[in-house]
């Protein structure tokens, strides 16, 4: 293997970490919003069924239920959103996405701007090498059914026919 092509492989592997990244930041937003907002609608309900009944001189027993099987779920769902923390995972990928891109950019760089000097270029890719393994260490896992849909949606055949010259120098 070359350079080139070391440097094609690198950016494809750091490019589906880091679309791995986002597509997991955008979800466990979703999901914060999908037990955020019911907490916050039941509340008001609660809130409200339980000043309305107490205005009432004989409230019904049914609504007295409903009422507390509410308050029941919104305490659930309130209890899952801080146990769950999909906001605080949320921020964590999109940070770790956006190391990721930092990285695949640094192998761009290096794949166009990389001289005869194969010691200044060993040094280039030490130094990815390390910082990779850095971002890599400090980033929350991708689910397997996250990574499933990545390796589908990018295949290295794919990306050879995106980016047929990548890594190779101008005069090939």
């Amino acid at each position: 293997m070359d350079i080139a092509d070391l440097l094609r492989h690198w950016r494809f592997r750091v490019h589906r970490v880091q679309r791995g990244h986002y597509i997991a930041g955008r979800r466990y937003d979703r999901m914060h919003l999908v037990l955020g907002v019911p907490a916050v609608g039941l509340s008001a309900v609660v809130g409200t069924a339980i000043f309305s009944s107490l205005s009432a001189a004989n409230p019904d027993v049914r609504w007295t239920i409903v009422v507390g099987l509410l308050s029941i779920a919104s305490v659930v769902l309130t209890a899952l959103q801080t146990f769950l923390r999909y906001s605080e995972l949320a921020e964590r990928h999109k940070i770790a996405g956006a190391r990721f891109a930092d990285l695949k950019h640094r192998i761009e760089l290096v794949a166009v701007f990389r001289t005869a000097d194969s010691e200044a270029t060993r040094s280039d890719l030490s130094q990815i090498e390390q910082l990779w393994s850095k971002i890599r260490e400090e980033s929350p896992n991708l689910s397997a059914r996250i990574w499933d849909r990545v390796e589908r949606e990018l295949t290295f055949e794919k990306d050879l026919e995106t980016h047929p010259n990548f890594g190779k120098p101008p005069h090939e």
